[in-house]
């Protein structure tokens, strides 16, 4: 494939129109494209049927449609959770999730190829970074699961592969695409963007006033612990992450959320929740508390009592707290455990 060809899923909406112009065409022709790629999910060009025929013919000339390809579906044996293995036009490859509960229907979308944060207890950390993905592969991952899905999708969560605001401009454009009414038109809030604890891009996006929900991986409630599990804190650590969730709930006046990842004997205890519920106290947000779901040998998820006893600890807390336990870990599935090491070998 011809590096010079256009790969319009990359575009927004707006940079359709435009690009059409220098095409010598109307604006409106980048909406229907626009309109085509997402909202009806074409795979052809000739299924464009509302645009002029010499028009079809010049972006079959110019254009590509294809960024990636599912190479294979997993289906968990307890749970409905399908794992999605992602081929991206390169031959590297990505994971996306469906999660289906009951009327609520996630998908987990992936960022990058990998991290670049280096979590100890994470899978996709283990990985180093490969590369960012555009906005149109991130998008193009939720057209695979749409076709593959019998019911609707109705949440989507930026908490797959990657760090997402360390490609801040292409997870931006990309969950424009996903709320856009000629895109896939998921309302602002049912989409969540989770961050590591990027503290100047969380700034940033408090100032571009997005409406799409925040989650921030916190995890520890000690500098300590948290920069040992999240090398990240040593650059901001827990005080100016909470200034910078102070600063996006004040400016955009929507509650975040904190997830916090409980391990056994590393952050657990009941001094662990009474430091969480001060921290988070100062925040408007709501917890999630997600047992560990495992991926190397130093860490391993508590007992169901001990994770209800860390819960009941933060009864009486200003927020709201909901234990959430993974869905997929029997197809690593599950929070934390997407990698895709040995696929980067096979596929090649």
């Amino acid at each position: 494939m011809s590096s010079a060809r256009i790969q319009l899923k990359n575009f927004s909406q707006a940079e359709l129109e435009d690009w059409v112009q220098t095409q010598g065409h109307k604006p409106f022709r980048g909406r229907q494209i626009f309109q085509w790629l997402w909202q009806k999910g074409i795979q052809e060009f000739s299924e464009m049927t509302n645009l002029p025929k010499s028009f079809v013919e010049e972006l079959v000339k110019k254009c590509d449609l294809k960024l990636s390809s599912v190479h294979q579906v997993q289906t968990s044996r307890t749970q409905e959770t399908s794992k999605f293995l992602i081929r991206l036009n390169d031959g590297i490859f990505v994971e996306t999730v469906l999660i289906p509960e009951g009327k609520r229907v996630t998908v987990c979308l992936s960022s990058q190829v990998g991290c670049a944060l280096d979590c100890d207890f994470c899978a996709t950390g283990k990985m180093g970074l490969l590369r960012n993905l555009t906005s149109g592969e991130i998008a193009d991952q939720l057209l695979h699961v749409r076709r593959f899905s019998e019911q609707p999708i109705t949440n989507i969560v930026f908490m797959g592969m990657g760090e997402p605001f360390h490609n801040y401009d292409q997870v931006i454009k990309a969950a424009d695409i996903l709320n856009a009414e000629l895109g896939f038109a998921h309302g602002a809030r049912k989409i969540t963007i989770s961050t590591s604890g990027l503290v100047p891009q969380i700034r940033r996006f408090a100032d571009e006033g997005h409406r799409y929900k925040l989650a921030v991986s916190l995890n520890a409630s000690q500098d300590s612990s948290r920069s040992t599990l999240m090398p990240i804190n040593k650059k901001w650590n827990i005080a100016e992450l909470i200034k910078a969730c102070q600063y996006y709930t004040r400016a955009s006046s929507n509650m975040l959320t904190f997830e916090y990842v409980i391990m056994d004997g590393i952050n657990d205890n009941l001094g662990d929740a009474r430091r969480l519920m001060k921290i988070a106290g100062q925040v408007f947000c709501k917890v999630n508390v997600i047992p560990y779901n495992e991926v190397v040998d130093e860490y391993v998820r508590p007992s169901k009592k001990r994770v209800e006893a860390f819960v009941e600890a933060l009864q009486g807390a200003r927020f709201g707290v909901t234990v959430r336990w993974s869905q997929g870990d029997d197809i690593d599935a599950a929070c934390g455990q997407l990698s895709t090491i040995a696929q980067e070998v096979i596929g090649r």
